[in-house]
């Protein structure tokens, strides 16, 4: 659980994972120069499985990857200061990753919260591992509060990208490699809180993310099939961005590479999911109404 300046929330979260029905676990905590009283609240707590590290500002990437530094289970769970677990979050995906000695990234669904903590919604993502495998290259099907890793492949992988050019979003930017290293999952349950705030990170850096963003899924088109920088932007700029600045032709050269580009990725699952197939024929019609 990394921390700067979460006063408000921040008890509310540590009892949230303190409360677990799974106990066996240790409760990792960076404080990044919280300038308020999230320290002093923090020591509030005694449970010996917390354990408390303090550090001067240095970001929320680098904090995440000195606390995988510091961890020592075999799984790793994400937790942010402003969001709740629900008791049987961390017992549910451990019971799950004993089930699958694939599985490396598993998420949950969630509903949403405001900041006096009332319940606003829902997130419903997908859960399947090859729908997760592809609608990741578009688009984040993870909310990062619930996720949980093997300690192992992340560390394997090198944690959290600290390059600037790449994040924030630096948890789609990691999804992206660590689903390389084995298979992919969300549970159906709605297993966290997530709160939706002005003072998120999300809110606060909605500019940098957006293009950030683009890049990586720019990245991955060319990747996925065989686009050329170009073509991978005027995709991204029609599907995405929903800009009609593209004539007739460059639609229909668009639609000829991808037709044959999602094909190639399908055979190489060998499975048609319903999903897939209805996200291929959303892109299209999108594309060719413009």
């Amino acid at each position: 659980m990394p921390v700067f300046n979460g006063e408000k929330t921040l008890k509310v979260a540590i009892e949230s994972v303190l409360c677990q029905t799974y106990s066996n676990f240790e409760l990792i905590i960076i404080d990044d120069g919280s300038q308020d009283q999230s320290l002093a609240i923090i020591k509030q707590f005694s449970d010996k499985r917390i354990r408390l590290f303090s550090q001067t500002n240095r970001g929320l990437a680098k904090t995440l990857n000195v606390a995988i530094l510091h961890s020592n289970g075999d799984l790793i769970a994400r937790q942010d200061q402003d969001d709740i677990s629900m008791s049987t979050r961390i017992e549910k995906q451990v019971k799950r990753f004993n089930q699958n000695s694939n599985l490396v990234l598993l998420g949950t669904r969630g509903r949403t919260i405001n900041d006096q903590g009332e319940l606003i919604g829902k997130i419903k993502v997908p859960t399947k591992n090859l729908d997760l495998k592809y609608l990741i290259n578009f688009y984040n099907p993870f909310i990062h509060t619930s996720i949980m890793i093997r300690t192992k492949v992340l560390k394997e992988i090198g944690g959290y990208s600290e390059d600037d050019e790449r994040q924030p979003p630096e948890d789609f930017e990691l999804w992206g490699r660590i689903q390389e290293m084995g298979e992919i999952e969300n549970l159906k349950e709605c297993l966290i809180q997530y709160r939706l705030s002005d003072n998120s990170m999300s809110r606060k850096y909605q500019e940098t993310i957006a293009i950030n963003y683009k890049k990586i899924v720019v990245n991955n088109l060319q990747k996925l099939f065989s686009f050329s920088k170009t073509d991978a932007m005027a995709f991204f700029d029609l599907q995405f961005l929903q800009q009609n600045r593209y004539g007739f032709l460059v639609k229909v050269n668009l639609i000829y590479k991808f037709i044959p580009g999602f094909i190639k990725t399908q055979l190489k699952s060998r499975i048609f999911s319903f999903i897939l197939c209805k996200n291929f024929f959303k892109m299209i019609i999108r594309i060719s109404l413009k």
